[in-house]
């Protein structure tokens, strides 16, 4: 990575994270609930048997009442775990958010003994956080790599989750970036024009 494509991601980082943690609670309750109600009345969420999704921290959109959605409408929903040591994700099916404890990274995730395999093949819906967007496809993650690997073995649809300040003009990407196929905003689902 070069070193000006570096200071970009960092200073884009800093700048959103910063924007992210300064939304009053009230902003940040009313964007999910527009949130919410873009995705259950849109027909790839409809649709899907099987979803993975994230457990959000507490400046991310909430994902909590989307997974509780995805149950009451009958679907399987997945989550990760992080393994710090490969990189790689571990996705476990969540039945119950009282099998949630704090992992390594302080993201809730199923404790061991509720861990239920899932494969990335088996998902119709992947809902991904993020840092930044843009309506190209492009994202900028935490800089781990994480959601890269793992998105390149699914064949599921693709779906950003953010605020609507997460969505830039453009975020610098490299080759092994993963598009997204679309973005959740408090605004609706802004199809990706790739």
């Amino acid at each position: 990575m070069s070193e000006q494509l570096f200071l970009d991601k960092t200073q884009i980082r800093k700048t959103v994270l910063k924007q992210r943690r300064a939304l009053s609670a009230s902003e940040k309750t009313h964007a999910e609930l527009q949130m919410l109600k873009f995705l259950q009345s849109w027909d790839i969420f409809r649709n899907a048997r099987s979803i993975h999704i994230f457990l959000s921290k507490s400046d991310e959109p909430n994902t909590s009442p989307i997974i509780e959605l995805g149950w009451k409408s009958g679907k399987q929903i997945g989550v990760p775990c992080v393994f710090p040591d490969t990189l790689e994700l571990f996705h476990s099916q969540l039945n119950s958010f009282e099998e949630l404890l704090s992992g390594s990274l302080g993201v809730l995730e199923p404790s061991p003994e509720n861990r239920i395999a899932m494969t990335p093949e088996c998902f119709d819906l992947v809902i991904i956080p993020g840092v930044a967007f843009d309506r190209q496809g492009g994202r900028l993650g935490y800089g781990k790599g994480y959601y890269d690997r793992f998105l390149e073995k699914t064949g599921a649809f693709r779906l950003a989750l953010a605020f609507g300040f997460q969505v830039l003009e453009t975020v610098p990407t490299e080759i092994h970036d993963v598009p997204m196929n679309g973005i959740l905003t408090e605004s609706g689902i802004i199809e990706v024009t790739s």
